[in-house]
């Protein structure tokens, strides 16, 4: 007997994206946002003004970018911890190495990557060669690097380079450049993973890995490319957080752990693994920023940030569960089909 996780039957390009529409318009999420930009302008008109959601965006774009680095390691039944410590060095060094070579800013980039795939292959190779526990491991990690950068910095932030900078503020139809590469990021991973074979693996390999090793998947390989592509979003995303903020310290990575994982969450995406949403996690991404700036516009102390942002995490995995779930069934109980007449 052949077991097989390659026969999908192929999809047409519009027909991927209808499909998509069509599951966008019943998503939770993206109700939830709408609900919250009204909220927003009912309460606080000047959080959802032209000046506001132009400082909004951009960093409503690094927290999806680095959400979707998270959703594909959670797809694998994963978390990665790592994500202050590889944006952090990411945004270090490609300050400080670019400041230390003339500006040069390609090298600095290739330097950064080279970086994210070392770490992304350590943690893969850890989880899924030796069983650590993701947890562990990514934790580990994200001391390894803090420290790293810490060290490598000497602690005194350095002024990105002028390039960097430039992309980062500068807009291209009058939407920041960040913006629109967030956007490009996630087209290119939902189609990855809806549409290509290494997507289709790594949907079974979350769903069940001794299944997918019976079908004949590379989990090793697997995991570790998961890992690889999510250090490459964090790093990505603290070279973009450093050209935003022009001079990044050694906390700048800090901030994004719990929200990453939110944005996951609340976007749809379950953490026991298997089928991810990544245009969830993106719509999550926003609406969590939108959140954010609702509660500092009414001058609310940051610890209420983060309470926030924890009871949303909470709500959205109750919701996920299938105690939820079946909560919610017996409030809005569904009206059985009424039989017709022969």
């Amino acid at each position: 007997m052949t077991i097989t996780i390659d026969s999908a039957p192929a999809r047409t390009f519009s027909g991927t994206l209808r499909s998509a529409a069509g599951q966008l318009t019943r998503s939770p999420i993206l109700i939830a946002t709408v609900a919250l930009f009204l909220l927003s302008w009912a309460i606080a008109p000047g959080s959802v003004s032209r000046s506001s959601i132009d400082s909004l965006l951009p960093f409503a774009a690094i927290l999806a970018i680095t959400a979707i680095g998270q959703t594909l390691v959670v797809m694998l039944k994963g978390i990665d911890l790592s994500v202050p410590g590889m944006m952090t060095m990411g945004a270090l060094v490609s300050t400080q190495f670019a400041a230390k070579n003339s500006d040069n800013v390609a090298l600095a980039l290739v330097v950064v990557a080279v970086i994210a795939v070392v770490v992304g292959l350590i943690n893969g190779l850890v989880i899924a060669v030796f069983s650590v526990t993701p947890l562990v491991a990514t934790l580990a990690m994200n001391a390894l690097l803090l420290g790293a950068a810490l060290a490598y910095s000497g602690g005194t932030p350095t002024r990105a380079p002028q390039s960097v900078s430039d992309f980062a503020l500068d807009k291209t139809l009058g939407v920041s450049n960040t913006v629109w590469l967030s956007v490009l990021l996630v087209v290119v991973v939902a189609l990855a993973t809806k549409r290509t074979v290494w997507g289709r693996r790594l949907v079974a390999v979350g769903a069940n890995e001794s299944a997918a090793r019976i079908a004949g998947v590379r989990v090793i390989t697997l995991k570790v490319s998961g890992y690889v592509a999510a250090a490459l979003c964090y790093s990505g995303a603290g070279v973009l957080l450093a050209g935003y903020i022009s001079t990044p310290n050694t906390n700048v990575g800090n901030q994004y752990l719990l929200p990453a994982i939110a944005a996951v969450v609340v976007g749809g995406t379950a953490l026991n693994g298997g089928r991810g949403k990544i245009l969830g996690t993106a719509i999550g991404a926003l609406f969590l920023s939108q959140l954010t700036q609702l509660v500092l516009s009414l001058g609310a102390p940051s610890s209420t940030q983060l309470l926030i942002q924890a009871a949303v995490i909470a709500v959205a995995v109750g919701l996920q569960s299938v105690k939820g779930k079946s909560s919610l069934t017996r409030l809005f109980p569904q009206k059985l089909p009424r039989s017709k007449p022969v």
